[in-house]
């Protein structure tokens, strides 16, 4: 892995990908403003911490195994039925994270030069985000998800960064090594380990 110290093409990239929360946009007090929507909500949304935690870097292969997993794994932790925290998720927590982007973070501010940049050299654009309605996330940020050439979540893959599987499967599909491949994000422990977990360009935010 090379980790980039500056946020800047060198010629043998050929593709980059993109995290989504965190590093398209900064995110302090995200927790705070959930928590202030929905009060009478935070032991689910602790318990859903708390499995992504535990999951972090499994690999199943198929969303459906994914996502049958992740809420056995919660139900485990706030006593609530699979069915009922995937309602929950999907039809409640998933859009009103959204709607807090919508409404108190922007885009970052880097992030059109960058891109401006990448498209003037033909390297392709991905989007791999752990959380889901990522597209639904772009939208809120005043971002046309035809900017890229895949827009996709590591749950509709099977599995949570930093599988290295999620990232091989992304490089086979655009069709690039990895020393052409820069993967850029905010966290050290999931994307940088992504990144050195099959020797991909590294760019911490």
């Amino acid at each position: 892995m090379i980790r980039h110290t500056t946020l800047s093409l060198t010629p043998q990239v050929r593709l980059v990908v993109f995290d989504l929360d965190g590093t398209l946009y900064a995110k302090p007090h995200m927790v705070w403003y959930m928590l202030f929507a929905a009060p009478c909500e935070w032991r689910r949304m602790l318990a859903e911490r708390k499995t992504r935690k535990q999951m972090r870097g499994q690999w199943m292969g198929d969303e459906d195994v994914f996502y049958q997993t992740f809420f056995q794994t919660m139900a485990v932790y706030c006593g609530v039925t699979p069915d009922k925290l995937r309602e929950w998720y999907f039809n409640r927590y998933m859009p009103l994270m959204v709607n807090i982007i919508r409404k108190h973070y922007k885009l970052a501010e880097w992030f059109f030069p960058f891109v401006s940049e990448c498209k003037n050299q033909g390297v392709r654009l991905v989007v791999l985000s752990d959380y889901g309605h990522t597209h639904e996330k772009l939208a809120s940020l005043g971002l046309d998800e035809k900017l890229f050439d895949w827009v996709i979540s590591t749950p509709e893959l099977g599995g949570l960064k930093p599988a290295s599987q999620l990232i091989t499967l992304i490089m086979d599909q655009m069709g690039v090594m990895p020393d052409q491949c820069l993967i850029i994000g905010d966290r050290d422990d999931t994307d940088g380990q992504l990144a050195k977990s099959v020797g991909a360009n590294f760019y911490l935010v």
